[in-house]
């Protein structure tokens, strides 16, 4: 019953919310968004074992599955879609799903999200199979089209987890594991686009940022897999190889333009001393950049 669900009941810090100056009602949004992060960190454990299983499946050869609808789907399709400039992973290795498809992510197709049939239709659509690992985000943790997405991924195999904002979500058996960010209720009675979502988005954040730094995606906490799809990103890779190497500025394009425009490989020339070719093969061999340095160095 919605009325049951932590994220429908009303807000008693904003009962008169109307009735306030636009100051007055920044001033709740700001306090009432505090508490957020909170949320989140009382379920750090849990996002853990989604992160760990998302590495096993990405070494197994799988991919991490996004699957949510409204605004869950479209914080899902914005996290996927910036892990690949900023991780230089190939598109899809972070795939979203999204009740209602592309067009949905533009209009307010709120309807699609009760068809648990479409869901089950998209896994077997993207071809999921057991190295995959599927992650259902829905703020009432009780969406159709997620039920139909978890639903079939479990019999695929699959290691699923389900992201809620609720403390008893209706599709708790469908997952693995359960991350519940109980935001509390919203600023407007059940907008679930505001704390909700933000707190998904702090989540996914966590899931696919660790997951890429785990496997090898950064060296120290510098992204050195970026890809370089603009002029600015050239002068960050550049700033960044100096910074890491301590060589100057203009020997470190030098160096980037002679790496294809990677990173990465600009870094372990500089740093192993060693070939270009030398160091593109240590690369095929690992991607952890500090694994392929011992490998050059005996």
């Amino acid at each position: 019953m919605l009325e049951k669900l932590e994220t429908e009941k009303n807000n008693p810090n904003t009962s008169n919310l109307d009735e306030l100056t636009t100051y007055e009602i920044l001033k709740i949004i700001n306090d009432e968004d505090k508490k957020v992060p909170l949320a989140v960190s009382k379920v750090i454990e849990e996002i853990d074992i989604i992160v760990n299983d998302c590495i096993k499946s990405l070494k197994n050869g799988g991919r991490i599955i996004y699957a949510g609808a409204g605004t869950s789907g479209r914080i899902a399709v914005v996290d996927a879609v910036e892990t690949v400039p900023t991780y230089g992973v190939k598109p899809g290795l972070f795939l979203p799903l999204m009740a209602g498809g592309k067009d949905a992510f533009f209009l307010a197709l709120e309807a699609v999200e009760d068809d648990c049939g479409s869901g089950r239709e998209e896994i077997r659509k993207n071809n999921v199979n057991s190295s995959d690992m599927v992650i259902g985000i829905t703020a009432s943790g009780r969406t159709p089209f997620v039920k139909g997405i978890l639903d079939e991924a479990k019999k695929m195999g699959c290691r699923t987890a389900l992201i809620c904002n609720v403390e008893d979500p209706l599709l708790k058996d469908f997952a693995d594991t359960v991350v519940s960010l109980v935001s509390g209720p919203e600023v407007v009675t059940g907008s679930t686009r505001m704390k909700a979502g933000t707190a998904q988005k702090l989540a996914l954040n966590m899931i696919s940022t660790v997951t890429m730094i785990k496997m090898g995606k950064t060296f120290k906490n510098y992204m050195v897999d970026v890809m370089l799809l603009n002029e600015k990103l050239v002068l960050r890779a550049v700033r960044m190889i100096s910074e890491i190497t301590g060589i100057n500025e203009e020997k470190s394009r030098e160096y980037l333009f002679n790496a294809d425009k990677k990173p990465k490989l600009a870094i372990l020339m500089i740093l192993s001393g060693k070939s270009k070719e030398e160091c593109k093969k240590a690369l095929e061999k690992t991607e952890v950049l500090n694994q392929a340095l011992n490998i050059l160095r005996g």
